[in-house]
């Protein structure tokens, strides 16, 4: 396994244990985060994005799970196809939480440094999509 691997998966396995001191970890301190397009720079934005969505227990979501579809690596990054599934908890983009389930395609792209620690991790998926699982 190399360096940059070892890194995905402690940050995967740190996602799904909801474990946010090990997710900010992955990060270089200086990483970026990119979710649909916004921008987040340092870890502890980076933490605060993940808290807020719902990794840490509280925020928009729980019950989060991420899961490896397909892999795929180029020089640089490793690019994962996942999908994301959880449950409404809290308010997300302003709609009040709905104790409704959903599940969602993922595409992110994780670029590492040397030493295995994320400096960008940049994430996609259908927002619009995901509102209507939550508002039927």
């Amino acid at each position: 396994m190399t360096t940059r691997e070892r890194g995905l998966a402690a940050h995967l396995d740190a996602e799904n244990a909801h474990d946010l001191d090990a997710i900010a970890a992955t990060f270089a301190e200086d990483a970026v985060l990119t979710l649909n397009g916004e921008s987040y720079r340092g870890r502890r934005h980076i933490r605060l994005v993940h808290e807020r969505f719902g990794f840490g227990g509280t925020g928009s979501f729980s019950e989060l799970r991420v899961r490896e579809v397909a892999r795929h690596e180029t020089a640089k990054a490793i690019v994962l196809e996942e999908d994301l599934s959880g449950r409404h908890t809290g308010t997300w983009d302003d709609l009040p939480a709905t104790g409704g389930s959903f599940a969602v395609a993922v595409c992110t792209v994780y670029v590492f440094d040397d030493a295995g620690q994320l400096t960008a991790e940049r994430v996609y998926f259908d927002q619009a999509g995901l509102r209507r699982q939550l508002t039927g």
